[in-house]
């Protein structure tokens, strides 16, 4: 049976997994540009298509994605539903197309010739670094909206790497091995 999340242990996701993995620190992004560029493009793609999939489904979304990880780690189910928004499970999605071998089966098999993804070793290995940049994600989110407004880091977006984002629907992703 899913464990129903409540608002306190839906906020307090982010924290519970920078403890865990870790963070990316302000001026490293670069290094990780592989996987927070389909990341992002894939949130940018969605919000294009509806505006109401604003910077705080966006940050909804990242927390979604880290419960699923957390559920592959630990076993448990969560149901998210109580605290999100449909908004919120749509870009969730977009994230988890962009990293999540369980989501995109193209990830899964290539992932599956470097990793055991059976293991609890080898899915935390796995997840080490879509986490960091999810947690990164949401700084970013945070900074953005509270300088320009609810739609301040599509804006931000937008404005960084709108031109290379195209409007294909198609769900853009990456594997690190």
């Amino acid at each position: 049976m899913k464990e129903r999340v409540n608002q306190y242990k839906f906020d307090r996701i982010s924290s519970s997994m920078q403890k865990e993995f870790g963070t990316i620190r302000q001026g490293e992004e670069n290094t990780y540009d592989i996987l927070l560029f389909p990341m992002e493009a894939n949130m940018l793609k969605l919000y294009r298509e509806k505006k109401s999939r604003n910077g705080r489904r966006a940050q909804e979304a990242v927390r979604i994605c880290l419960f699923a990880i957390d559920s592959y780690l630990t076993g448990k189910e969560y149901d998210t539903t109580a605290v999100t928004a449909p908004e919120s499970q749509e870009l969730a999605h977009g994230l988890l197309m962009s990293f999540d071998p369980f989501t995109n089966a193209e990830i899964r098999e290539a992932a599956e010739e470097q990793l055991d993804l059976n293991s609890a070793e080898g899915l935390k290995a796995y997840f080490k670094v879509p986490v960091m940049c999810l947690l990164r994600i949401e700084k970013s989110i945070e900074l953005w909206n509270r300088q320009m407004g609810p739609e301040g880091y599509f804006l931000f977006l937008e404005e960084n790497m709108g031109s290379m984002v195209n409007d294909d629907g198609k769900m853009n992703y990456s594997v690190l091995i």
